[in-house]
C-alpha cells in the first residue's frame, strides 16, 4: 500500500483511522503538527516566564532547572510510595528524603526530672517531668516552604512489638482528671499549638496516639515541650524499650524526613542511666577481652575478664585447644560460638495469684523475646518463636478478676 504526500500547506499528518477495531467502532487518531507546534511554542513561552516557574535544584549544587508551575502536579505524583505512611506500622528507621536537613535536639542536657546520656544518645525522666526539643528543618526550593508540622509519637523499640500501640495503664489512667479524649495519651504537649490524633489500639501509623505541632512559617523551626504522664514499667515486659520519632510532614500527611530519639521513663533516671552506661562500657567483644594487657600490677583477673567468662577460663585453663592442647594467643582471639542446644521442658508451678503468675509468663516471653534477636541461625529462631508463641497463648489464657490488686503483697 502507498500513500501520496500530503500538501505543504496541509497540517494533517494523517486523516484516516490508524487503529481500527471492527464495525461501527473506531479509534479515530489525528495528529496535527500545528496544534503540536503551538504547543511547543507554548511550553516556551511559559519555560521563559520567570513568574510561572519553580526552581528546581535537585540535580547538583549550583544548577538550577525550571519547571513550569503547572506541572507541579506531575512532580507531586512521582515522589516515592515510601512518603505516604498510610495503612503501615511505624517505622523507627531515621530517615531524610531529597536534600532535606532535619535535626532533633534536646533544648538541655539536663533538668528538672530528666537527663539526657550523651553516650547513649538516649534520654531518661521520671513520671510527669517535662523536657523540651529543638526542631529545625531546611527544605529544598521545589518544596513550598509552608504548611509543615511535626508528628511526635511513642513507640516500642522491640521487633517483636512495633506493630502495638502504646497506651496509658489504667492505674494513671483512673487518676487523671483531664479531658476524656487524651487520657490514654502517654505523651503530652505543652505547646500552644498542638493537636492530638490517633485511636485506641490503632495499629498503624495514621491511627497511634501522637501530637502534631506545626512550624514556624518563617524560619521552619519549633521548640516542642513535652511532658510524659505514665512510664515504661507499666508497659507490657516486651514493649519497655520505648523511642520518641519525630517526623517531619507536610499538609498532606506525606513523611519527608524521621528522626528517633530512645527514651526511658523511670523513678530513678539517674541511677538508671548510669547503669545502663557501665553496662555499654563493660560490654566489650570477648576477643577484646581475651587479648586484653593490664600493665596496672595487681590487677586481678576477675575485673580483666568480668564481661568475658569464657576468656577468664582461657586464661587459667589453657587446655581448650583441640586434643586438649593449650590455646595459643593468636587463637584466644577468635571467638567461637557453640550451637544452641534447645532441650523442652514442661514447668507445672503454682502461684500464690493470677498477677504474680502472669507476670512469671512476661517474664519468660522476654527471656525468650531476647535470645530470639540475639541468635543468628535462622532455624534456631524459628523454634524459639514457637515456644515463644505458646508462652503467650498460655499467658492470655490467665484470665483475671477485678478483685486482684494492683500491687502484689507477697
Amino acid at each position: 500500500m502507498s500513500y501520496s504526500p500530503a500538501p505543504d500547506d496541509d497540517a494533517i499528518i494523517a486523516e484516516e483511522d490508524m487503529f481500527a477495531t471492527g464495525e461501527g467502532c473506531s479509534q479515530i487518531s489525528f495528529l496535527s503538527s500545528q496544534l503540536l507546534e503551538d504547543h511547543i511554542l507554548g511550553l516556551d513561552k511559559t519555560l521563559n516566564d520567570s513568574s510561572a516557574t519553580l526552581a528546581l535544584s535537585q540535580t547538583s549544587p549550583g544548577v538550577d532547572i525550571a519547571l513550569p508551575s503547572s506541572l507541579l502536579q506531575d512532580v507531586k505524583g512521582s515522589l516515592p510510595s515510601s512518603l505516604n505512611p498510610t495503612g503501615k506500622y511505624p517505622s523507627v528507621d531515621e530517615l531524610c528524603q531529597a536534600d532535606i536537613h532535619f535535626t532533633v535536639i534536646p533544648s538541655s542536657t539536663q533538668g528538672s526530672g530528666f537527663i539526657f546520656s550523651e553516650q547513649l544518645q538516649k534520654l531518661f525522666l521520671k513520671t510527669d517531668s517535662i523536657c523540651s526539643f529543638d526542631i529545625a528543618c531546611q527544605l529544598p526550593t521545589f518544596l513550598p516552604p509552608t504548611g509543615w508540622y511535626v508528628r511526635v509519637m511513642l513507640v516500642s523499640l522491640a521487633p517483636e512489638s512495633q506493630h502495638e500501640s502504646i497506651t496509658r495503664c489504667h492505674k494513671h489512667i483512673a487518676h487523671d482528671t483531664g479531658p476524656e479524649e487524651i487520657r490514654k495519651h502517654v505523651v503530652r504537649c505543652k505547646n500552644e499549638q498542638h493537636e492530638y490524633v490517633g485511636a485506641d489500639n490503632g495499629p498503624f501509623f495514621e491511627d497511634r496516639y501522637a501530637v502534631r505541632v506545626p512550624l514556624d512559617d518563617e524560619v521552619l523551626c519549633v521548640k516542642i515541650m513535652l511532658q510524659f504522664v505514665c512510664q515504661n514499667t507499666c508497659f507490657r515486659l516486651d514493649q519497655r524499650r520505648t523511642g520518641l520519632v519525630f517526623t517531619l510532614e507536610n499538609d498532606q500527611g506525606n513523611i519527608w524526613a524521621r528522626r528517633v530519639v530512645p527514651v526511658k521513663i523511670c523513678i530513678n533516671y539517674r541511677r538508671d542511666m548510669q547503669n545502663e552506661q557501665n553496662s555499654a562500657t563493660n560490654f566489650l567483644p570477648t576477643s577484646c577481652l581475651i587479648a586484653g594487657r593490664s600493665d596496672a600490677p595487681g590487677t586481678s583477673a576477675v575485673r580483666r575478664y568480668k564481661a568475658g567468662r569464657p576468656g577468664k577460663r582461657l586464661q587459667r585453663g589453657g587446655k581448650l585447644g583441640p586434643g586438649g592442647g593449650s590455646v595459643n594467643r593468636a587463637d584466644r582471639t577468635v571467638p567461637v560460638r557453640a550451637a544452641r542446644n534447645i532441650e523442652p521442658c514442661t514447668v507445672n508451678i503454682e502461684m500464690p495469684s493470677l498477677r504474680m503468675a502472669k507476670r512469671v509468663m512476661d517474664n519468660a516471653i522476654g527471656m525468650v523475646s531476647a535470645q530470639i534477636l540475639l541468635e543468628d541461625d535462622t532455624e534456631t529462631k524459628n523454634r524459639l518463636k514457637v515456644f515463644l508463641d505458646s508462652i503467650r497463648r498460655q499467658r492470655d489464657a490467665l484470665s483475671m478478676s477485678n478483685s486482684q490488686c494492683s500491687v502484689d503483697l507477697l
